[in-house]
């Protein structure tokens, strides 16, 4: 793999994932109305997908701009960051599908996609060379801001969707 390759394929794995959100969460959400799962209710109950577009377009950006500086900056460790709550964000429509007992918006492409993020994950990991506490840092801070992130958007899609 290439250094070019095993940083640029974080931002086409999530835009092929969220492809299949945008597509079938309108239509999901509206058949099933009332759905929770752990309590909420999925994608914040947007079901226009021209504001899930928004949202998505926001965290592709993020992902796209933290590739671009990873690679500037020679920095796999950035990549390795962002990529592990990609995963778990992937193992969490696993789960949801095992919840609700059927089908769930991006569960497939999660499906298909696990064992390749995974691998590419084990890929860039074995290019970092940085100390312990940078790994700690690097994750913990990103992890949190894509979760936070996530969030907000789910937040403010859902108020766009309410206007």
């Amino acid at each position: 793999m290439t250094a070019f390759t095993s940083y640029w394929l974080l931002p086409l794995f999530f835009m092929f994932h969220d492809f299949e959100e945008l597509v079938f969460v309108p239509t999901w959400l509206r058949r099933q109305p009332n759905r929770r799962i752990l309590g909420r209710i999925p994608f914040a109950g947007v079901d226009q997908a021209d504001i899930l577009a928004v949202g998505i377009w926001e965290e592709f950006v993020l992902y796209w701009v933290f590739s671009a500086v990873g690679y500037w900056l020679h920095t796999p460790l950035l990549i390795v960051a962002a990529t592990i709550p990609y995963l778990g964000h992937l193992v969490g429509h696993l789960v949801f599908i095992i919840i609700v007992r059927g089908y769930v918006p991006g569960g497939v492409t999660a499906a298909l996609e696990l064992p390749f993020v995974t691998w590419y994950l084990i890929r860039l990991v074995l290019l970092v060379n940085a100390p312990v506490s940078a790994w700690w840092l690097s994750i913990g801070l990103m992890t949190l801001l894509f979760f936070g992130n996530l969030l907000l958007i789910h937040f403010v899609m859902s108020r766009i969707a309410a206007s």
